[in-house]
């Protein structure tokens, strides 16, 4: 992209994103279950491994949205923040596998919320990583 003006909707995505991640960041180090990325962790292992992990990974989340945050005012276009949202795209889709899929609410389980539900979970999710893709474009 030869161009490095950013669209209103791709900085509506990195503001989004940035908040999103900062936010599931916070959430899974007070301890809750996180976001999804530290749902489908809890989903693989037991409790404490499960939570070592969230934590490893809440902090890679909140430093990749502060970094896009950032880079809304400031020219920051380093190989972290490259990294950082290279890593969140494969644990994303490690999650997207693990609870869209295969998880005890996935596709191949147990339809708590019926076909529509997961349709519409798996369709928020796709949206998340649909933005990473965008982002990490632009980086």
């Amino acid at each position: 992209m030869g161009n490095t003006r950013k669209s209103i909707g791709t900085l509506v995505l990195q503001i989004a994103l940035g908040l999103l991640f900062i936010v599931g960041g916070i959430w899974t180090i007070q301890g809750a279950r996180g976001d999804e990325l530290a749902a489908a962790f809890y989903s693989i292992f037991d409790n404490d491994i499960a939570k070592v992990i969230s934590i490893v990974f809440a902090i890679i989340e909140m430093v990749a949205g502060v970094f896009l945050i950032l880079r809304l005012f400031l020219n920051i276009n380093t190989k972290l923040d490259t990294l950082l949202l290279l890593i969140i795209m494969i644990v994303w889709i490690v999650a997207i596998i693990l609870m869209d899929f295969l998880g005890s609410d996935g596709l191949l389980k147990n339809l708590d919320d019926g076909f529509l539900g997961w349709v519409n979970r798996f369709a928020r999710h796709l949206l998340v990583f649909g933005a990473v893709l965008k982002v990490k474009d632009l980086s």
